[in-house]
């Protein structure tokens, strides 16, 4: 049997991927968790692609990426062709151009202000602002396309952290049950706790989008207050000096390896599949370094939403994780931000411990109802599979964004310790998820009942299934 992958894909649904099929294509190479970008979707499109992901898979995650206070360009028809030393004017609505999503950048920004267009297409400098237009002069690019992303280095804009798109669309996923909202240009604490105002007492989970020298100087603030980090290389490489992304990628990710919160590493990972069946061998080797650096997941953007190749794709990315996979080190991190996880991270690096001693082991059961200790077990690189028994379908599914998890839903609670074992192996033999043979090593933390706490201890066992399905 071959060996499963064990970093998680996330995969931007668009026009490329829209059809049943396709998805199927997606799931079966690999994907788990499908991202819609609210950018460019309205809700009847959140809808139809969350009915098609569901028919096909109770397993994949939904992931509703909203813009925030990202200031994008007005949609028009025909791309505005310019040329080095051209004046360009980004007027008010009626104009041609104008910042749809944020009118009043006009009084953010100064004279000789960087201006970026669609990651790098184009590039200006402000020259003039007068009367609520700014003028600007071309410095290269050919051409400036409907709707696109502007990125201004350096300067701190004022615009409010959602939008009320933002908020409809966060209001429809919280009704239909969605997993994850990923919120764009995440700049400190504040910014992510705004957010969090709006999901609170619900199932979703917040990724933070990190993409400019904001959000990278607070990182550590940012991290202490959500569930997860998307590191947005688009965005921040233009914000940024693209020649710092790589140490910035690796230090961001180390850090969120360090406080058990999954990191996605995204844009441009196989950006030549859009148009071709094949990656460049660099694409190949950043995808690889990406799951070296420890990322839980890797992302595509237009490789799957309006590329040619989606689900070649896909296929792509798998076959290079599974084969980098095999070269993770396993280690014990030094903990950030678990202040209130000890017994779980206790228990990890025991498992460590234990596992160096007793290679035979090929298994991890942890019972986990909120998927805690199994996100501090894959934080240790450990070559073994996680199987991890949580309390409802969103725990399973959040835990598709967990390098090395396998989570199937068990929801029960003890009051004997000998038959929480018992239950355990037998349950996740019947699901397919454990075979006769295996050596497994199961842990299990003791939970709260609404008339106490439950009386069997936390649970620290090697087990061989086999004694468990033989014997009543």
């Amino acid at each position: 049997m071959s060996r499963p992958k064990k970093t998680k894909i996330v995969c931007t649904i668009g026009p490329s991927s829209w059809d049943e099929n396709v998805l199927a294509g997606l799931v079966k190479n690999g994907m788990n968790v499908a991202r819609i970008n609210g950018a460019f979707a309205d809700i009847d499109e959140l809808k139809r692609v969350a009915t098609s992901i569901r028919n096909i898979s109770e397993d994949v995650a939904l992931m509703l990426d909203i813009k925030g206070h990202e200031v994008r360009l007005n949609k028009f028809d025909e791309p505005l062709i310019i040329n080095k030393g051209d004046e360009v004017v980004l007027g008010i609505k009626g104009d041609r151009l104008y910042p749809a999503t944020y009118p009043e950048l006009h009084k953010d920004i100064k004279e000789g202000q960087i201006m970026i267009v669609d990651k790098g297409a184009a590039k200006m400098e402000v020259v003039k602002i007068a009367d609520g237009r700014i003028y600007a002069k071309v410095i290269n690019g050919k051409e400036i396309k409907s709707g696109k992303g502007m990125n201004f280095p350096g300067a701190h804009l004022k615009n409010p952290t959602l939008t009320a798109k933002d908020v409809d669309q966060i209001n429809f996923i919280i009704q239909d049950k969605w997993d994850f909202v990923a919120a764009s240009f995440i700049r400190d604490q504040n910014d992510a706790l705004y957010v969090k105002k709006y999901i609170a007492n619900t199932q979703l989970q917040l990724i933070a989008k990190i993409e400019d020298q904001q959000g990278v100087d607070n990182f550590d603030d940012i991290l202490r207050v959500v569930d997860g980090i998307m590191i947005a290389r688009g965005d921040m490489g233009t914000e940024l000096p693209f020649e710092k992304l790589p140490i910035i990628q690796k230090e961001l990710i180390f850090k969120c390896n360090q406080a058990a919160k999954p990191v996605i590493t995204a844009t441009n990972m196989l950006e030549s599949m859009i148009d071709n069946p094949f990656p460049t061998r660099a694409e190949i080797t950043d995808v690889a370094n990406a799951v070296l650096d420890g990322s839980d997941a890797i992302m595509t953007s237009g490789e799957t939403s309006s590329g040619k190749y989606p689900v070649e794709c896909v296929e792509t990315m798998t076959k290079i994780a599974k084969e980098s996979e095999q070269y993770l080190v396993p280690e014990i991190l030094p903990a950030l931000q678990l202040e209130d996880m000890k017994i779980n991270l206790a228990m990890a690096n025991a498992a460590y411990e234990v596992y160096s001693q007793l290679e035979e082991i090929n298994k991890i059961v942890v019972y986990t109802r909120s998927g805690v200790t199994a996100r501090i077990l894959a934080r240790l690189n450990l070559p073994l599979r996680i199987i991890a028994f949580v309390a409802n379908d969103h725990t399973k599914r959040q835990l598709g964004l967990s390098k090395g998890v396998e989570a199937h839903i068990l929801n029960k609670y003890w009051v004997d310790r000998d038959q929480a074992i018992k239950d355990m192996i037998t349950n996740g033999y019947e699901m397919g998820a454990l075979k006769k043979d295996d050596k497994v090593l199961l842990i299990g933390n003791s939970t709260r009942t609404g008339k106490g706490v439950v009386n069997y201890p936390n649970i620290f066992e090697y087990i061989e299934v086999k004694n468990y399905l033989d014997n009543d």
